[in-house]
């Protein structure tokens, strides 16, 4: 209400204070989790050396040789050892290196539920300096072959691979999950014709409560024949672990289930801190072959004890068409401590999406989650109405999820179908088009570990460049509305002198280009490859 007492919420996530000498960050993960028994001989541990000047989570003083002046120029090995379960290996990583592979036969390890500590060691010795010893832990999941469905996360991309929905012999492939939240009742309790529609876009998420069984079983059986993966919701019943018990046990054998999800927006509702980890450890305990997602609303509030219960942490920050300043529903202002406005501390364009998904990576690097926890986008499908006066076009919808791939996402379920529809120029006009194009020539770039990427803000424009060691990736998005003209050189692309032949356009809206660059209009949003 307008004469409500201002209490600031608090939560605040804390930064890390700076060091003016180097630290390492000595860090190991298992490249996927889990491990299965048929993957035992391959598998490999993913290591970092890299040298930092940030007081982060597992960051410690190091001594350089003298000749060394800067992290950029660190050069000679680091000694590594990993060790799980009697099994060991040591391996010479380069220092400042980041996934870097060690590869470590388990198949003497015994397949099980309960996950292996595994304790990782490095040794640096640096002429004409004392040895320098540093220590982190880690643990393995290594699980029995399965023949009901499996999702892996690996650990080097934050990607998932899976197996096809009707090929549970398959083999694993990587892939960037695309889809849309639908709530069960109104939508699909009436209309099963709903999943007929989202089968171009391979996964769909049905909102609970799953109030009426017989349907929510035609439900699951019609998503299985139709081959779409499916995403588990128990925000309804993640705080009653007996529930949860009951549908992780029901459903884990469903043959396309791909992830669970539990606490939605936690932080919005002030769950409580450790309900989301009571959930996460107990779906771990019955079933551990699907990681766990739970979703964020807040941009600052108790961000660190929320993401202890997920491997994938999604963010819905949905600001199209809102008033930033002044809430349409409360009638009060917002500002960082009060107020609701229907996107917590935005601005109200594209730049709220930049900045969110970059916070909220930059956050799990602090945290020491980089590797174990990955970030996913909630593109916004919804408005007119409540707190939001428009829906946003087909390219604000495509920009925003774009947008989330430069900065890290790697997994996009927009909110929520059905959404506007029509021509190209709508939400489903464009995703029609879009998901493919994703699928054909952005997955590839997103899910290989050797890919580069570099990230570009200039003027207007956010983009991203990957290289694979023979072509380019370039997503370029308008992010604050004003018209830009983007030099190749700009986005590091300055050998781009004869489009017709080195460029290929696979997605755009307003942004034409030429020999000299972009011209990005303030709509402008478009995918591209490049050869020089």
């Amino acid at each position: 209400m307008s004469n409500q007492t201002v209490v600031p919420p608090g939560g605040q996530f804390t930064l890390p204070s700076k060091s003016n000498d180097p630290l390492l960050v000595f860090r190991c993960a298992p490249v996927f989790r889990p491990y299965l028994e048929e993957d035992a001989k391959n598998a490999s541990f993913v290591v970092d050396t890299r040298i930092v000047y940030d007081w982060i989570n597992g960051a410690s003083p190091i001594s350089l040789s003298s000749n060394i002046s800067s992290a950029s120029q660190c050069s000679g090995n680091v000694s590594v050892t990993i060790e799980v379960g009697g099994v060991r290996t040591t391996y010479d990583v380069p220092l400042n290196a980041t996934g870097y592979e060690v590869p470590l036969d388990i198949s003497r390890l015994k397949a099980q539920q309960t996950p292996y500590n595994v304790s990782c060691s490095a040794l640096y010795s640096p002429s004409l300096l004392k040895p320098q010893h540093y220590s982190t832990n880690t643990t393995l999941l290594y699980l029995p072959d399965s023949n009901n469905s499996v999702t892996k996360t690996d650990l080097r991309t934050g990607s998932l691979w899976a197996r096809p929905v009707n090929s549970p012999g398959g083999p694993f492939q990587p892939f960037v999950p695309q889809g849309f939240y639908i709530s069960f009742n109104p939508y699909l309790v009436q209309n099963l014709s709903y999943i007929d529609q989202l089968k171009a876009e391979g996964i769909i998420h049905p909102v609970p409560p799953y109030n009426n069984t017989a349907v929510f079983e035609q439900v699951l059986n019609k998503t299985v024949e139709l081959g779409l993966y499916i995403i588990f919701d128990m925000r309804s019943y993640y705080q009653n672990l007996t529930a949860v018990a009951e549908l992780v046990n029901t459903y884990k054998s469903l043959p396309n289930l791909l992830t669970w999800e539990t606490a939605h927006e936690p932080d919005g509702n002030s769950d409580p801190f450790d309900a989301a980890k009571q959930a996460y450890d107990l779906i771990y305990q019955l079933d551990g072959y699907h990681p766990v997602g739970i979703v964020l609303n807040c941009e600052d509030y108790n961000f660190t004890p929320y993401v202890e219960g997920a491997d994938i942490v999604l963010e819905d920050t949905y600001p199209i068409g809102i008033n930033a300043t002044y809430s349409l529903v409360w009638h009060t202002p917002c500002t960082p401590d009060f107020g609701h406005c229907g996107c917590d501390d935005c601005k109200g364009g594209l730049i709220d999406i930049q900045a969110r998904i970059q916070t909220y990576k930059d956050r799990l690097d602090i945290l020491g989650y980089d590797r174990t926890k990955t970030v996913w986008t909630t593109p916004q499908a919804v408005g007119d109405g409540a707190y939001w006066t428009t829906i946003p076009t087909g390219a604000q919808w495509a920009a925003i999820g774009l947008i989330s791939f430069n900065h890290g996402a790697t997994g996009s379920m927009s909110y929520q179908f059905p959404t506007t529809s029509g021509n190209s120029t709508t939400i489903e006009g464009t995703a029609s088009i879009l998901t493919n194009v994703i699928t054909e020539y952005v997955q590839p770039y997103l899910v290989r570990p050797q890919v580069t990427q570099t990230i570009y803000s200039y003027e207007a424009v956010d983009a991203s460049v990957w290289y694979d060691g023979t072509s380019y990736l370039v997503i370029v998005a308008n992010v604050n509305g004003t018209e830009t003209i983007v030099p190749w050189a700009s986005i590091g692309l300055g050998k781009v002198t004869n489009v017709t032949a080195q460029v290929q356009e696979h997605f755009s809206v307003g942004q034409p280009f030429n020999d000299t660059g972009f011209e990005s209009t303030p709509s402008g949003v478009g995918i591209y490859t490049v050869t020089l």
